[in-house]
């Protein structure tokens, strides 16, 4: 018994109630209670003692004592055995999240005399066991996982001398941090998530020791990598002599104790001590460290002293936390209650360390690690190359003891040294080729060195890729996120919740990754930047503008900027150097470097030591420190073969780079032979327009086949392009310098120049012949082969540099490519690597290219034109930027579906289409049903509900927000337009934001304000709200910890969130916003605060705008419109309705009530006006484009710099509300009840535009720039509301919202019309026999029409109504028998049985079970069964009489697979859905039946967690069911289906007969058919899948993937009515119409 009671202690996993915690017992509590456990622990349990005389005499009066009571002592020696025994050593769980992984492990390790569990309990008792009974309850400590170690450390152990030390307490936690194993003897896999260590006295030193041990053993060094905090408690790190006087104690009772070595350790001063504070000081850095020390003497025999001074206590580092606690040594990790002020300390410590390490709650340890996976973050940042590449390419090039004279400069040893938490910038500049990259690599080198976080980045003008902000600002963010595991954590969540970055604006990428992620930062350390040849960036002055924005904030970074010393940026840096300390040092004191670099280089030449010395002194005086001039001059003597060329080359030496270029190109034209004067050409050209470096390899595929053949290309090379070009380490070619670039393309007239037009068209043009020779089959992707990759990913460059001419060369190539097979495969090719944004770029360049090819043909005749080759080319630009959009998600995962399943979803006047038709077998797969022959712009259109008006949308990352005049906050996901989350407030909603990182949201209802966490929808806290005062807006504070609300009263509040505070607090006083200007303003009618809550845009009646500073609580500008500037005091100003900020500029956008758009910043006097009629505006998340909208119904996107319309949408209905996505490339608006989502291409465009277009615009002045706007206008059908396929033939019935009921037949694609209501039609059913069709509205109208002209041609004249009558409200179902006689109505309150042929009511009934369903009985045509949650009912359907009741029992499916290929069935995997009206009800959803009628499948949902429902899937064999071998009682199975396809399964759609198969793309599998129906469904990625529904399902069971469903056809509203006719039709709504895919069943898609 007392074993079992000892392994119960290992492991504590309990759950949760709030209102009343769960009380795990332990141990102790089944003993008798000791009488010391009643007493705080005296001298035994204290640590170390500072002697005094007093001390040693009582302590031995102790002795004499306890010597002449010695039975006494054994005892109570026996007593502390007992009570001391049950704590367990090692490492142990206390507690554990419910769901999911920790995201920190806390873990605490006692000191010396302690247990791992009485030391944390105050008195001993269990009950104050804080780590387990409090701590979990706090909020914020849920996904913490706390654990206590525990090791005999019990000084008063009886028995021979110990010989255990520091040392080996901390190997024995080592060996627990890894090996330790939960209560299911798994490991605890300790390292995977943040730890926090919390020491206890002489627990502090063994932790420490641990750190020092595990540096140099790999097995542990990435366990304690994790560690990000420790939390010490009265840790004797400096000692005390008391430990001495215990030791001698112990050697002389008679107790049989003995000298402890661990005892002796803890001496002051002691060796080990000092060793170990030595080693530490070294780890400490990366540690956050609370140090908390006590203040009262503890009790030790019948005196009381110090045990620890605070000097011991505290380590003395650099960011350290001291606090000093009200307790003695005992009780600085003993509590009395929750509301202990001591508890309260270090629960606040945890907490704060917790907000930083688990910023977001799905953060796992590769978030805090140095073993992070940084793919995400890689994708995220869409980094390609290594930034090591150019460092180890300079660094290879530079000479031993180079470059150290920077050491010798003070203004580089002050920057070096430099502590302070301000920025700091040294620029660096030369000539060029003075060697200022290799002086960079060399400085990169130092830092590391140094153990500095040093980040870099080389320009390079010839690689489009390393020459942009952009580029430099991703590289940058990548390595310190390498570097940084804070940042690292922020990026991967801001990767979860963004698009690449690859193409964002810099202002958009510094915004979201330096100001709202890295300055947020606390940095201990300075970040060290080295930024290479500034001067080859394509904006320099954009980045010292953005590094400017950063200076007034207290970040400390070190940067060093190198390039030429020109005019643009010595003014640039000049303009700064008010904000900012800048530092210029001229790289000119090289010549100790250039000697010997030269010395170096003549080493080994032929001729005397005298001649070498001439050289290196006539070289290096010529120089003027320019080391690219030497090495040029160095290669043309080298080559020199007597004593008298050499002296000849010397006296010849052309001064100048350009002088020395123009000698390079006369030799090479004088020395080369005719015959390869082409290829050095072609080479050159190559090197200098390419897109990047190529590599040997891809260069020798580039010159086939006109120059094939070449043996050594590397020796071929030097020898026809001499000094011009270099070959790196990675055998990339490369020209020698960028100066050498100039001259080649601006010096006209050489044999060797390069004109860049004509250029970029030969390579464009051998990009085209190389994909169109390789690129041929279907399932081939080549992309790996040598200049595969280059040609189909930079064919777009070069055609958009090409220079148009007369020439038609160019555009029928491109003519010829775009209708060719290899499209597809280039298309197929790209999808498989992800890097479908070049059909973006392509359809770019072909725009600019036809536009230059315009201006030029507008010289020469019409006919030569070419205008059908344009057409094509134009309308495959339209088409390769839609496919992006529409299928890029599914192209990506499957690239194959190009060939035959996108080209069908695809318009039929679309060029891709058009292509596919001309291929396309008679048997593929085909779409019919759309009257719209061309592309739209909208994405998706859904209902947002139907008992709810749509009152505000938000777009925050991956997912999209709208609230509801329920008080609903309904989520959705971006990609896929599905539902995501709903938060239900419980009350109207009167504004809502969330928090920058978007992992909170706060509702402000009427009477309360709710704080929530968005991924868990879990509520953090409710603030009750002002009585008289309604908020107008909401914001949070940066670091998330405040919220700020401004009210209709006037007045700003602020409550704190971190600690929670009861209450809102106003933040203005009594004075509201009246006083500053002598005026007394009425309530505000608009109010917007920014993304930080410091500032609020308040708009008043009859006043200017005027933004509020939070903090100074005082106003901070107004802004008076120009009209108004003029106007006496008692005259109204202009109003001014909506109001936004652009969260990246800090500009205030508005509207005034004349519909004229201003942009104003509060610091500004003037703001900018455009006119036009406008009521509703929103920026965008990333600051480039604002949205607006007006009366009529029409959408306006904007440029913000310059306030011109780029793209504007026509359509009639009112718009609610609108904003766009954070990547600016939708548009998302709420009309009526629905919300439509808006892609167009001119936004993709934009958002894909090369950053040089977006950063050059960006800094032209003024704002008066005119563009041509792309229009669009389009007419959205109401939306279908119901569906249903006929059962017999191929008819279909809809009906819309607007109550339009229609018959459809998909061979013929006729549509009629076939009714007009007014309410939206909710049911729709068909009898067996189709003689009768039967809709519903949502009034309650119900008509039952007749079959009278079964084969006319026109559809309306085939059913004629037969009658009509009118049924409650809330209809279920509608129900015919299969003998077409009677019809079930079954609404929420009553279930009415009718008779066709008297066309009157039979009987009714109360509705006792809302949640079941009906169906007619699938082989007895009498019957009804009602199928509940627990039982199924069978029922006359003559009058509904029960005529027997069967019980139904859940048991899994019965599979013969191994245990890999499915689940526990006691751990089923199971879906979820969005809550039903009643959430706390079981209920059957639906009931789908098989074609032969042998199977039934019910869709059962249960009440879940979150307001969310579990869907389970029962099969249950209609044999049971039969009236002649059941009886009432009788209990049949249903099996659950399988986890294996329950996993796959988003929505069941129906039955269809099987049939054989063919492959699409790619192999067909050899899956057995087996016999039954097939079931289809739609999996979670979209896809329409199949299994062959035999019985039983066997292991060989295969899901087959037929076709996906677009994106645009992705919403819940379609999917929920979407239907498949026995034959294997397949039906879905789709803006307002009903498409149907035929000819599916029989193809498989096999990537």
């Amino acid at each position: 018994m007392k074993m079992a009671n000892l392994n119960s202690v290992k492991f504590h996993r309990f759950r949760r109630n709030k209102a009343e915690p769960l009380i795990i017992p332990t141990i102790t509590e089944t003993l008798p209670q000791s009488p010391h456990q009643q007493q705080k622990e005296s001298f035994p349990h204290a640590l170390d003692i500072h002697p005094t005389a007093t001390t040693i005499s009582n302590l031995s009066s102790a002795i004499v004592t306890n010597q002449a009571t010695g039975d006494k002592i054994e005892a109570r020696r026996r007593e502390r055995s007992i009570e001391r025994h049950p704590d367990p050593l090692g490492l142990n769980v206390i507690y554990a999240p419910e769901e999911g992984v920790p995201i920190v492990d806390i873990i605490l390790v006692h000191g010396l005399g302690g247990t791992s569990q009485k030391t944390w309990s105050k008195n001993r008792d269990g009950q104050y066991f804080w780590p387990q009974k409090w701590l979990p309850l706090e909020p914020g400590f849920e996904q913490a996982r706390v654990l206590s170690f525990g090791y005999n450390a019990h000084f008063a152990s009886a028995g021979r001398e110990n010989i255990l030390n520091i040392a080996d307490f901390a190997k024995d936690l080592l060996f627990g941090l890894k090996y330790s194993l939960d209560h299911t003897s798994q490991g605890l896999e300790i390292g995977k998530a943040p730890i926090i260590f919390v020491a206890h006295s002489m627990g502090g030193l063994v932790v420490k020791k641990a750190f020092i041990l595990s540096q140099n053993d790999n097995q542990y060094r990435r366990i304690m990598a994790s560690a990000t905090a420790i939390l010490f408690l009265s840790t004797p790190h400096r000692g005390t002599d008391l430990a001495k006087l215990l030791n001698r104690i112990l050697a002389v009772s008679l107790f049989n104790h003995s000298a402890k070595i661990y005892v002796a350790e803890l001496k002051q001063n002691s060796p080990a001590l000092q060793d170990i504070n030595e080693q530490f000081r070294n780890i400490a850095p990366r540690l956050q460290i609370f140090s908390f020390f006590e203040t009262h003497q503890t009790a030790v025999g019948p005196k009381k002293m110090m045990v620890l001074e605070k000097d011991s206590s505290i380590l003395g580092y650099p960011d350290e936390v001291s606090k000093p606690l009200d307790a003695d040594h005992h009780d600085v990790c003993k509590y009395s209650s929750p509301r202990d002020p001591n508890y309260v300390s270090i629960r606040n410590a945890l907490r704060s360390i917790l907000g930083r390490v688990s910023k977001s709650e799905n953060i796992t340890c590769a978030s805090a690690t140095n073993s992070v996976d940084m793919s995400s973050i890689k994708t995220l940042l869409a980094v390609s190359s290594s930034p090591e590449d150019d460092y180890e390419f300079f660094q290879s090039r530079r000479m031993p003891g180079s470059c150290e004279w920077i050491l010798q400069r003070s203004t580089f040893i002050s920057w070096l040294k430099d502590d302070s938490n301000h920025m700091r910038i040294i620029r660096i500049y030369g000539v060029p080729g003075c060697g200022k990259s290799v002086l960079s690599a060399y400085l990169i080198e130092l830092l590391q060195s140094l153990g500095h976080s040093c980040q870099f980045f080389f320009f390079r003008e010839g690689d489009s890729a390393k020459k942009t902000v952009n580029s430099l600002l991703r590289s940058l963010a990548y390595q310190m996120a390498a570097q940084l595991p804070e940042l690292r954590a922020q990026l991967q969540q801001l990767a979860e919740d963004a698009t690449r970055l690859e193409k964002a604006e810099s202002r958009v990428i510094w915004q979201k990754i330096f100001i709202s992620k890295l300055c947020t930062l606390r940095l201990r350390k300075p970040l060290y930047w080295i930024i290479d040849a500034l001067d080859e960036c394509e904006s320099p002055q954009l980045l010292l503008s953005l590094i400017l924005s950063v200076t007034s904030m207290q970040i400390p970074l070190r940067i060093i900027l190198t390039g030429r010393d020109t005019d643009a940026l010595s003014t640039a840096l000049r303009r700064f150097e008010t904000s900012i300390l800048i530092d210029h040092l001229a790289a000119d004191d090289v010549k100790v470097d250039l000697e010997l670099y030269v010395a170096q280089e003549v080493r080994y030449m032929r001729g005397d030591r005298h001649l070498q010395t001439r050289i290196i002194q006539r070289v290096c005086e010529m120089a003027k420190g320019n080391f690219l001039w030497v090495h040029l001059v160095l290669k043309e003597i080298l080559q020199c073969h007597t004593e008298a060329a050499i002296q000849q080359a010397l006296e010849e030496l052309p001064v100048e780079l350009s002088q020395l270029y123009h000698r390079m190109e006369a030799i090479l034209s004088r020395t080369s032979r005719s015959a390869d004067r082409g290829l050095s050409r072609t080479i050159l050209t190559w090197v200098v327009c390419s897109q990047r470096a190529l590599t040997l390899e891809e260069l020798s595929k580039a010159l086939k086949p006109e120059f094939s053949h070449i043996l050594d290309l590397q020796l071929t090379i030097n020898q026809v392009c001499g000094n011009f070009i270099v070959i790196d380490n990675r055998s990339q070619v490369e020209i020698v310098h960028q100066t050498a670039r100039e001259f080649l393309v601006k010096t006209p007239g050489l044999d060797h120049s390069v004109t860049l037009g004509s250029g970029h068209q030969d390579l464009f043009m051998k990009c085209m012949s190389n994909l169109s020779s390789v690129i041929r089959q279907k399932n081939e992707r080549p992309l790996a082969q040598p200049f595969l990759h280059y040609a189909a990913t930079s064919w777009p460059y070069h055609l958009a540099h090409c220079a148009a001419s007369l020439d038609h060369s160019v555009l029928l190539t491109l003519a010829r490519f775009l209708q060719s097979p290899h499209l597809f495969g280039w298309i197929n090719s790209l999808a498989a690597i992800d890097c479908l944004i070049t059909l973006v770029d392509a359809a770019r360049s072909i725009t600019s290219y036809l536009r230059k090819k315009s201006e030029i043909d507008a010289e020469s005749s019409p006919l030569t034109h070419r205008l059908q080759e344009r057409e094509i080319i134009e309308l495959w630009a339209v088409d390769l930027v839609k496919m992006v959009n529409k299928f890029g998600v599914q192209m990506v995962k499957f690239p194959g579906i190009i060939y035959e399943l996108v080209p069908m979803f695809c318009p039929i006047t679309t060029m891709i289409s058009q292509q596919y038709q001309r291929n396309r077998a008679s048997d593929s797969i085909a779409v019919t049903g759309f009257a719209s022959q061309h592309w739209d712009d909208c994405l998706c259109k859904f209902s947002v509900g139907r008992d709810c008006q749509p009152l505000q949308i938000i777009c925050m990352g991956r997912h999209f927000a709208i609230l509801t005049s329920n008080g609903t906050l309904r989520l959705f996901d971006t990609i896929t337009n599905q539902p995501w989350q709903e938060i239900h407030h419980g009350e109207r909603v009167l504004c809502f934001k969330f928090s920058a990182s978007y992992d909170k949201c706060a509702t402000y209802g009427l009477r309360e304000t709710k704080i929530w966490l968005v991924k868990q929808k879990r509520q953090l806290q409710t603030i009750a709200n002002p009585t008289y005062a309604k908020a107008l807006d909401v914001a949070f504070s940066s670091d998330e910890s405040t919220l700020v609300s401004c009210s209709d009263d006037k007045s700003v509040r602020r409550c704190l969130l971190d600690p929670p505070n009861p209450g809102w607090l106003v933040v203005d006083g009594d004075r509201g916003f009246d006083g500053g200007d002598g005026s007394t303003y009425n309530s505000p009618r608009r109010v917007a605060f920014n993304l930080a809550g410091t500032e609020v845009a308040i708009a008043f009646r009859g006043f200017p705008l005027l933004v509020w500073d939070v903090e100074a609580a005082e106003v901070l500008g107004r802004c008076e419109r120009s009209s108004d500037r003029n106007k006496r005091p008692q005259d109204l100003y202009s109003e001014v309705g909506p109001v936004c900020w652009n969260p990246m500029t800090s500009h205030v956008l508005g509207l005034y009530e004349d519909g004229c758009i201003f942009k104003w910043h509060p610091l500004d006097s003037f703001s900018h006006e455009v006119r036009t009629v406008e009521c509703g505006i929103q920026c965008s998340p990333d600051g480039v484009l604002f949205v607006t909208s007006n009366k009529d119904g029409m959408l306006k996107v904007w440029n913000f710099q310059h306030l011109t319309v780029v793209y504007q949408l026509s359509y009639h209905s009112p718009v609610i509300d609108v904003t766009l996505s954070a990547n600016g490339r939708r548009v998302y608006d709420l009309r009526e009840s629905f919300c439509n989502v808006w892609e167009p291409n001119a936004l993709i465009r934009l958002a894909e535009a090369d950053e040089k277009t977006s950063e050059t615009s960006s800094t032209m002045a003024g704002s008066t720039k005119f563009s041509v706007a792309a229009e669009g206008s389009v007419e959205l059908s109401e939306p279908l509301t119901a569906l249903r396929v006929a059962p017999r033939t191929t008819l279909y019935c809809s009906g819309d919202g607007s109550g339009v009921v229609r018959l459809g037949e998909p061979i013929t694609e006729a549509v009629s019309q076939i009714s007009q209501g007014f309410m939206p039609v909710v049911q729709i059913a068909w009898s067996h026999d189709e003689d009768y069709l039967v809709t519903a509205d949502l009034g309650g109208r119900l008509i039952v029409r007749s079959r009278e002209l079964p084969g006319d041609p026109d559809l309306a004249a085939r059913y004629s109504s037969f009658f009509e009558t009118k049924t409650g409200t809330c209809l279920q179902q509608i129900l015919l028998s299969r003998s077409a006689e009677y019809m079930l109505i079954v609404t929420l309150s009553l279930v009415e049985l009718w008779s066709l042929r008297t066309k009157s009511m039979i009987s009714t009934r109360p509705n006792t079970l809302p949640f079941s369903r009906w169906i007619s009985h699938p082989t007895e045509g009498h019957l009804l069964v009602q199928c509940c949650f627990t039982d199924i009912r069978l029922n006359r359907w003559s009058d509904l009489t029960e005529i027997t009741r069967l019980q139904l029992k859940h048991g899994p499916y019965q599979m013969d697979i191994e245990p890999e290929d499915g689940p526990d069935p006691s751990k089923r995997p199971s879906t979820t859905c969005s809550t039903r009206l009643d959430e706390t009800q079981d209920a059957i959803d639906e009931i789908t039946v098989s074609n032969t009628g042998s199977q039934l499948i019910l869709h059962m949902s249960s009440p879940s967690t979150q307001r969310q429902r579990t869907l389970t899937y029962l099969v249950i064999d209609t044999d049971h069911l039969a009236t002649g071998g059941v009886s009432t009682g009788t209990t049949i199975i249903a099996n659950e289906l399988p986890g294996k396809i329950t996993r796959n399964i988003a929505r069941i759609i129906g039955f269809a007969k099987k049939s054989p198969r063919r492959a699409i793309y790619g192999p067909l599998s050899e899956a057995k058919l087996g016999s039954g129906d097939a079931l289809i469904f739609l999996d979670h990625d979209g896809w329409v899948c199949s299994i062959v529904f035999g019985n039983p399902l066997s292991k060989d069971t295969k899901i087959t993937r037929h076709f996906f469903l677009p994106q645009d056809w992705l919403n819940t509203d379609s999917l929920r009515l979407a239907a498949v006719s026995n034959d294997g039709r397949f039906f879905c709504p789709k803006n307002g119409e009903v498409a149907v895919v035929t000819n599916w069943l029989q193809h498989e898609f096999a990537e």
